[in-house]
């Protein structure tokens, strides 16, 4: 069975994505494809926490039941000039694609779908794993409601695991337009207020657009769930999937 690796947006979980593709995922499983699903190690604060200590924040969501914590892959400060987390989540994802892999494809959700892309381009510029091996790429991304981040070269490094490849944190020298050679759907809201739709052509931008397809929808910041769309992300899928084998 094909799988894909399934990246959720910022301040979700593994549970509330879970639910927020529940028809994705059926037709996927109708297609013969499995989705693995990996949790965002970062709490995202909540509103009212912006000002607290780390400690504090540490404490009141030692109160939330496991299904209310909610992560990000990254959390940014207040001008969104850098991002906390960006080189400790590359490291766990690294981890989680050896181990839990082998994965055909990605598909990610807002912060998820900016996130793929910059994760693919640390395992095609990384070196080795961390047993030596080459790292194996994505045959395709599906990516809803993403953008391109401002600030992945301006990071607060974690350290790196030992016996891992240091992760590039120079990627973005990598995504001039038109250089990521992944085939990949782009799929945006209309009317989505959260990542405007410019921001996500944006990001389409920056795909060999000979390979790259941009499906725009009437709504928000969600997946789209119409018959249409869903016949579409199937026919994605199924045929990057056939022109792999």
């Amino acid at each position: 069975m094909a799988r894909i690796l399934m990246l959720q947006g910022y301040a979700q979980n593994e549970a509330v994505f879970r639910k927020r593709t529940a028809i994705l995922r059926k037709d996927m499983e109708a297609i013969g494809v499995e989705l693995v699903y990996c949790a965002a190690p970062h709490l995202a604060p909540l509103p009212e926490q912006d000002q607290i200590s780390e400690a504090e924040r540490l404490k009141k969501h030692q109160l939330l039941k496991q299904e209310e914590i909610l992560t990000g892959w990254w959390v940014a400060n207040a001008d969104r000039t850098a991002y906390q987390g960006y080189m400790e989540t590359i490291h766990m994802l690294k981890r989680f694609w050896i181990e839990k892999g082998p994965f055909d494809g990605i598909i990610g959700f807002s912060q998820g779908a900016a996130l793929a892309p910059l994760f693919v381009t640390e395992l095609a510029f990384a070196q080795t794993t961390i047993d030596s091996n080459v790292y194996t790429l994505p045959k395709f991304m599906l990516l809803f409601s993403g953008f391109v981040p401002i600030a992945v070269t301006s990071l607060a490094d974690a350290p790196v695991p030992e016996g891992e490849v240091a992760a590039n944190s120079g990627v973005l020298d990598h995504w001039d337009e038109g250089r990521i050679p992944i085939p990949s759907m782009h799929v945006i809201g209309a009317g989505d207020a959260w990542v405007l739709p410019r921001d996500s052509q944006a990001l389409a931008a920056r795909f060999v657009e000979s390979t790259s397809v941009v499906v725009e929808h009437d709504g928000g910041h969600y997946i789209p769930t119409s018959s249409e769309m869903r016949l579409r992300f199937k026919e994605f899928v199924t045929l990057n999937l056939n022109k792999q084998q």
